[in-house]
């Protein structure tokens, strides 16, 4: 009886340890056909992998797992302001094809039968809105691995030279230029627009695995949404392609190729104000007096807004209210910084305007509402930066001033430093450190 009990309860273990193998046996299969659906259907699911021991011992770093990753860059106007058009015109060195095709609602692109038209070398083809059917769509294909350019499109230098593939939806009101190709590719443009080619190289090489980290988690964001694009080319995103890839910043690419940061937001900006890693900044007068401290000759690179100073007419803060929150009044009665972070960014700005109380919260709408395009801003070396649309940081504090001349305008005098949103790394701060001999992942640590 004792060995019946006995074999039926081994009988039982095994029926669940074969139900358990069966399961994961399953799980797997079923992670398998899931993950090679994503790569068959995207062409760009992303994974990572240890390829660099040493490097990534910290934990700071890892490497992507594909060795080919395409991103979809949404192109804009001149101005970076407009995502449609309503004319596109393009050429080749080496000559190009056009594909004319349909688009479905995750604007994957479809051929049509018969629809390949061959342009030879320097020709040219201009896509006009009236010309397309709604769910229409072009690829356009350059010859020999070259680059197509759009020639009614204008960037810093000239006009702008795309590697990989072009894409043309006819949309509601318009025509959208999406510019789809390797990662890497992208990468050299990236690398090049945001940071100067003659920043120190390991600048560039922490430059180029922050881009990449913040591609991939474009891209990533993006697997689930049916979007046009993983990104656009201004600001918002990356600036991609406004200036030609030079030798420098490709090597910079090549040298950091697939490496990535382990974390889940990956931002930069231009120029510190020196506040990193301090969380002391909070009070008003611990950040006034840290702001007066003159900095080190030569501090973040020698960038000239490292410490700047501008004045508003309260005349124009007047303005500014009227125009957006629809308040008439003649007298600025207060106007003070009454939330800072740590380190000493402004968070909350107050104002009392003819007996009613204004808040504006947020670094980015309180730069933008303190914009100084009329006055300009006085930098370190003297000179002055005119036609800002956003005052340079959140790192300022201010006083308002009163004008005791016979008709005279009050002013709000504001003392600043930096350049830029002041999250992650400092561009010019990582120069500064490769200049004084950090390597690219020195760099990394430290700010990250």
């Amino acid at each position: 009886m004792k060995h019946k009990k006995f074999i039926g309860h081994l009988v039982m273990v095994l029926e669940v340890v074969l139900l358990a193998g069966m399961l994961l046996l399953s799980f797997y299969l079923l992670f398998q056909y899931m993950e090679e659906g994503e790569q068959a259907v995207s062409g760009m699911a992303v994974g990572v992998e240890t390829e660099n021991p040493e490097e990534e011992e910290s934990g700071l770093v890892q490497s992507i797992r594909e060795d080919s990753v395409f991103i979809r860059v949404r192109i804009l106007d001149d101005a970076f302001e407009k995502d449609l058009f309503q004319e596109i015109t393009v050429t080749a060195a080496e000559g190009f094809t056009v594909e004319w095709g349909m688009y479905d609602d995750t604007y994957m692109f479809e051929s049509g039968s018969d629809s390949v038209i061959a342009y030879g070398a320097e020709e040219s083809y201009t896509a006009t809105a009236e010309e397309f059917s709604a769910g229409q769509a072009l690829r356009l294909i350059p010859n020999d691995s070259g680059a197509m350019i759009v020639t009614s499109l204008r960037r810093a230098e000239n006009s702008p030279e795309y590697k990989g593939e072009l894409y043309i939806y006819r949309l509601e009101d318009g025509l959208a230029l999406v510019n789809v190709l390797e990662l890497e590719e992208y990468l050299y443009a990236v690398v090049s627009s945001e940071m100067p080619s003659y920043f120190p190289t390991e600048a560039l090489k922490a430059q180029a695995v922050c881009a990449r980290t913040y591609a991939i988690l474009c891209i990533d964001n993006q697997k689930n949404e049916n979007s046009i694009a993983d990104l656009d080319d201004s600001v918002r995103f990356q600036v991609y392609n406004n200036r030609e890839a030079t030798e420098a910043t490709r090597e910079a690419v090549d040298a950091t190729r697939k490496m990535i940061l382990t974390r889940d937001e990956v931002l930069y900006y231009s120029t510190s104000c020196l506040s990193e890693h301090r969380e002391d900044l909070g009070d008003e007068t611990a950040f006034r007096s840290f702001l007066s401290e003159i900095p080190d000759e030569g501090a973040e690179y020698g960038s000239v807004w490292v410490r700047w100073e501008t004045e508003i007419p309260v005349s124009r803060i007047l303005e500014r209210l009227a125009d957006t929150c629809e308040l008439q009044a003649e007298t600025l009665e207060e106007i003070s910084v009454e939330s800072r972070s740590g380190n000493g960014q402004v968070l909350l700005l107050r104002m009392t305007v003819g007996g009613e109380t204004i808040e504006i919260e947020g670094e980015y709408a309180i730069r933008q509402f303190l914009f100084p395009a009329e006055t300009g801003v006085k930098l370190m070396d003297g000179t002055t930066a005119s036609g800002l649309l956003l005052l340079p940081s959140a790192f300022f504090w201010l006083e308002l001033e009163e004008n005791c001349e016979a008709g005279g305008d009050d002013t709000v005098h504001i003392y600043g430093g930096g350049y830029g949103h002041g999250n992650g790394m400092s561009q010019y701060g990582a120069a500064q450190m490769a200049a004084e001999g950090a390597s690219y992942l020195e760099i990394l640590e430290y700010y990250y």
